[in-house]
């Protein structure tokens, strides 16, 4: 995936779910989550996601996470399912924190893993941002940035940040 081809307006966060960077929550090394795409049935989730962390030898899959109350239906019956973050710097499938990640002076900037991170750098990088007569999509990763992410004032104290957070 190279940072050129992809344009923001066409891609979510959801389509960089498939690799995701983490910090392991015991060693707090860099990790990976092997995920799919989010908008699978959960027997697909169950089958394919895992974590693995090749420092501490840390592994879940996530058929083996427990499973919360996500409703009571009419007749007072619990029904149970995993949950599926979205839209937020923790892994979907896990909950585990992020690799990419850097605080900024004006709020939170995260990608899930290095492709990811590269579409937000060509984005900010960008002086000209066209859509090239691609329909306005609520959901893409260039309508979900912060506004402060898109402004030209920001625009090399970001690129500082992510070339930063790309070494480590």
């Amino acid at each position: 995936m190279s940072k050129e081809c992809i344009n923001p307006y066409t891609v979510s966060n959801s389509d960089f779910t498939r690799h995701i960077d983490v910090i392991c929550p015991r060693c707090e090394k860099k990790a990976i989550v092997i995920g799919t795409s989010l908008y699978v049935p959960m027997v697909e989730h169950e089958e394919k996601v895992r974590f693995a962390c090749v420092s501490c030898g840390y592994a879940i899959k996530y058929a083996n996470t427990p499973k919360m109350i996500v409703y009571v239906n009419s007749r007072g019956k619990p029904k149970y399912s995993r949950m599926v973050y979205q839209n937020a710097p923790i892994d979907p499938f896990f909950g585990f924190s992020v690799w990419y990640k850097m605080e900024t002076n004006h709020g939170l900037l995260w990608a899930y893993n290095l492709a990811h991170l590269l579409v937000i750098e060509a984005y900010v990088a960008s002086p000209l941002r066209e859509r090239n007569e691609i329909e306005n999509k609520n959901s893409s990763l260039a309508s979900r940035l912060p506004k402060w992410v898109s402004a030209a004032k920001n625009r090399s104290y970001l690129l500082r940040l992510i070339a930063r957070v790309k070494l480590s």
